[in-house]
Formats: structure tokens, C-alpha cells, sequence
């Protein structure tokens, strides 16, 4: 009883630091549109507090999200199916994705005095892709729970 609830909780936290790093995301894709209705110094403002923001909670999230799927595995005993594969691939993606927005364009824009429309079109873009690789790890985890 003590064991599954404690994999219940591994498993929740998991869960929690996706549904972060996806909403998030998507959140900072929003952003960009509301923004439009600001003048070009407000926006950039906004933009970069708002990726700022996301990014710093980032580095806290993730590691726990590795750390709860790493655990996850063990339980399993590291005989998966391939969805799991495939989730485990996007999880990779989408960390290569975070450390590339917050060591290239953010740092850039942060460093800047007036950060160019351009760096927040590569984070935009990024966190698009961010999108993309949350949304098909969760459907490919869901498939592996069926499977």
C-alpha cells in the first residue's frame, strides 16, 4: 500500500512538471499575440519578462521531471514498450530546446538594450516546437498506457 502510493506521488510530480513546461509554453506562444496591441518597447518588455520568468522555473522543473521519469523507469524495470521510447525522445528534445532558448536568444535579448523583434521570433519559435514535442510525448505516453 505504502509503494504504490508513494509511485502514485513519483508519478504526480511528473505529471505536475509536464503539465508546467507544456502550459508554460504555450502560455509564452500566447503572449506573443496579446502583445501586439503594445507599442514595440512595451512588447519586448512584456515578451522578455514573460520568457524570463518561464525559463528561470524551468531550471526547477526539469530536473525533477528527469528525476520522477528516471525513477518511473526503474519501477517499470526498464522493459518498455515503444511509446515510452518515443515519449522519453521528445522529453530529450524538449530539453535541448529549453537550454538553447535560455543560453541563445534570451541571453541575447537580456543582454541587449533594446532587444531586436527577431530574438523573440527565434523563442516563439522554439517554444512552438517545445509545443509540438510536449503534445506528442503526452499522446505517445497515453498509447503506452493502453499498449
Amino acid at each position: 500500500m505504502t509503494s504504490s502510493l508513494l509511485w502514485g506521488f513519483v508519478l504526480a510530480l511528473h505529471l505536475l512538471c509536464i503539465t508546467y513546461w507544456l502550459g508554460g509554453a504555450i502560455f509564452c506562444l500566447q503572449t506573443r499575440r496579446t502583445t501586439r496591441l503594445l507599442d514595440a518597447q512595451q512588447a519586448s518588455t512584456v515578451l522578455l519578462q514573460t520568457y524570463s520568468r518561464f525559463l528561470r522555473a524551468l531550471w526547477h522543473v526539469v530536473p525533477l521531471a528527469i528525476l520522477s521519469g528516471i525513477l518511473l523507469i526503474i519501477h517499470v524495470g526498464g522493459h518498455l514498450p515503444w511509446p515510452y521510447h518515443l515519449m522519453a525522445l521528445c522529453g530529450l528534445l524538449m530539453i535541448i530546446i529549453f537550454l538553447s532558448m535560455n543560453f541563445g536568444p534570451l541571453r541575447t535579448a537580456r543582454r541587449a538594450l533594446r532587444p531586436q523583434p527577431q530574438l523573440f521570433t527565434a523563442l516563439h519559435r522554439r517554444a512552438a516546437l517545445m509545443v509540438i514535442c510536449g503534445i506528442i510525448a503526452i499522446i505517445s505516453g497515453a498509447i503506452g498506457g493502453v499498449v
